[in-house]
């Protein structure tokens, strides 16, 4: 059994930096195996055998995220997907992995004016590295306005910061959470 993993657990299953699934528990069949609910895009069989990183938040440590790799052993008929753990959960810093890379139709990111560096970014929120002057208020809690500049045209998106900290290299980083539905939606996963 993985510690704290749940029956019907939310679970992200990383195929690639940009290929990231969310799914959930299903069953545990023995120590090392888990049923998970099929994805969307679904996993099919030239998946099998695939090498992935599964990842879960465990609540008892402040809701850091675990993960493990494992591999897509068995797609079955009934939306269903066998995994086998390979490796031991370990804490994740998600943050060394980002989505965004080079070659996707993300181009620049605005915030009151000044063009900042997004490290990542999805349907529900965004990570910002910023530079001494970028965005006046970063307190935590604070409301804070991006416009986000596409190949194929722009989305102005509301939100709100809920983590700030600083690396060691003295570079600003904050996560924030969209509004509702933001229009952003549409250019990422259109």
């Amino acid at each position: 059994m993985i510690p704290e993993l749940q029956i019907k657990g939310e679970i992200q299953l990383r195929f690639a930096a940009e290929d990231v699934r969310r799914s959930q528990v299903i069953a545990f069949l023995d120590k090392s195996r888990l049923l998970v609910e099929q994805t969307r895009p679904a996993i099919g069989k030239t998946e099998l055998r695939s090498l992935i990183f599964l990842t879960y938040l465990r609540k008892r440590t402040g809701h850091q995220r675990f993960g493990f790799q494992a591999r897509i052993e068995n797609v079955m008929p009934e939306r269903q997907v066998n995994v086998r753990q390979l490796s031991q959960p370990f804490l994740c810093d998600l943050r060394l992995w980002p989505r965004l890379r080079s070659e996707t139709v993300f181009v620049r990111a605005f915030c009151e004016d000044r063009e900042i560096r997004v490290s990542d970014v999805s349907g529900g929120g965004t990570h910002l590295v910023l530079k001494e002057g970028d965005c006046a208020s970063l307190d935590v809690g604070a409301l804070v306005q991006v416009r986000f500049v596409f190949e194929k045209g722009e989305t102005t998106t509301d939100g709100k910061i809920l983590q700030r900290w600083m690396d060691r290299d003295g570079l600003r980083h904050v996560r924030m959470k969209f509004f509702g539905e933001p229009e952003i939606r549409d250019f990422l996963y259109r």
